[in-house]
């Protein structure tokens, strides 16, 4: 896409958009190439930031082939779009890269997830959910499919029962359909194209509800329909009323849907990097944004401090992570400053570090959807960061 209109392999599609090269266009360009949603910043001022600038290029880590490296090296080799860095609540370090600007949604992949969550805890809130309400008494149409017999807190914390593999590399199966009937990909039936809602009731259950971790996107999908039940309006209505306009968001967002108009609650949301941030400093604050109480105190203490120990050891994230957890779409780190993050494929961040009072939002385009070796490399850095910054 670097003339217009590009042609040949230049043309990013809604087949090619999320690999490389396309990618580094396609994700701050979403709205272009999948139906999408908008969510409204309202008419009120933003949340200020302050600004207290620092250099933060020549702070040193380890990187996962032992060597030392440095944070300007990390933004240089990790396929950076963007980065935001709060400190005590001010922009210390901000930076845009392969053409993204400060007012340009970029997509959040599965901090979507960490989003819609804290929808989830303000409905909670008001008493309109309850965590170990069945999700079959708020959606009927799940009986019979995996949903059936889980709770609200099994879906927050990836505990649900279901025959689902998330392969993102992948070209068949379930996870092809996925983004099919999200119409993040061309349906392979034309004449009967599907839509996410009608394919999340044919999921089928594997194993107990509660037993084990295992991250499963299509499950907040089912949160974010569960939002829209009892909201009784559409998502990026709700997530705009409940979350944006309070927190004080700079920009509008968006949200992909499907053909009907269902939300990707999982991956869908996009937003500018300044607003990312603020939802970061948010959490930092225990809910608290733009002069008031957002996210209730008790959700924001629950995400950080009650994760499922045992399930987390069960699963699939104990190996990497031993002494890390999950809970409310959160990734609970267990290290020695308690950081805690939203993370995306593709290189997204939002890491919390309540010792350090820190925020980093980053946004990216790397060419693998999940890089072990980046993900070290990236909890190494903000760690590192975090250390600098509390010293």
């Amino acid at each position: 896409m670097k003339t217009f209109p590009p042609v040949g392999d230049a043309q990013v599609n809604l087949e090619n958009w999320r690999t490389p090269p396309h990618n580094r266009w396609a994700f701050q360009h979403v709205s272009e190439l999948v139906p999408s949603a908008q969510i409204w910043r309202g008419s009120g001022r933003a949340s200020r930031l302050e600004r207290a600038p620092e250099d933060l290029s020549a702070i040193s880590f380890v990187d996962h082939t032992g060597a030392d490296t440095t944070f300007g090296a990390f933004l240089d080799s990790t396929s950076t779009d963007g980065l935001c860095v709060l400190h005590r609540g001010a922009i210390i370090s901000e930076h845009y890269r392969n053409g993204l600007e400060a007012h340009r949604p970029h997509i959040l992949m599965s901090i979507s997830k960490s989003v819609t969550a804290l929808v989830i805890g303000i409905l909670v809130e008001r008493g309109l959910l309850e965590p170990s309400r069945g999700i079959g008494d708020i959606i009927p149409e799940v009986e019979g499919s995996a949903f059936a017999g889980c709770t609200l807190q099994h879906m927050l914390d990836m505990t649900v029962g279901v025959d689902f593999t998330e392969d993102y590399l992948a070209a068949e199966g379930p996870i092809t359909e996925y983004r099919e009937v999200s119409g993040w990909k061309p349906p392979s039936d034309p004449e009967s194209p599907g839509d996410l809602r009608s394919w999340l009731t044919t999921l089928s259950p594997k194993g107990s509800h509660g037993h084990a971790f295992h991250y499963v996107s299509p499950v907040t999908d089912v949160l974010g329909w569960v939002i829209e039940r009892v909201a009784a309006r559409p998502f990026a209505e709700v997530v705009s009323e409940l979350l944006w306009q309070p927190m004080g968001g700079e920009f509008d967002g968006y949200v992909t849907v499907d053909r009907f108009g269902a939300p990707r609650a999982a991956g869908g949301i996009c937003l500018a990097l300044r607003d990312l941030a603020r939802v970061g400093l948010m959490m930092l604050e225990n809910g608290v944004a733009n002069g008031r109480q957002v996210i209730p105190f008790s959700w924001v203490a629950d995400t950080r401090f009650n994760h499922d120990r045992q399930a987390w050891a069960n699963g699939e994230g104990a190996d990497a992570n031993p002494s890390g957890g999950y809970r409310n779409k959160w990734w609970i780190m267990g290290d020695e400053h308690g950081c805690y993050t939203g993370i995306g494929v593709y290189g997204q961040y939002l890491w919390i570090d309540p010792v350090a009072s820190l925020v980093i939002a980053k946004f990216a385009s790397q060419p693998l959807p999940t890089d072990e070796n980046l993900d070290l490399d990236t909890a190494r850095c903000f760690q590192a960061v975090g250390r600098a910054l509390s010293a």
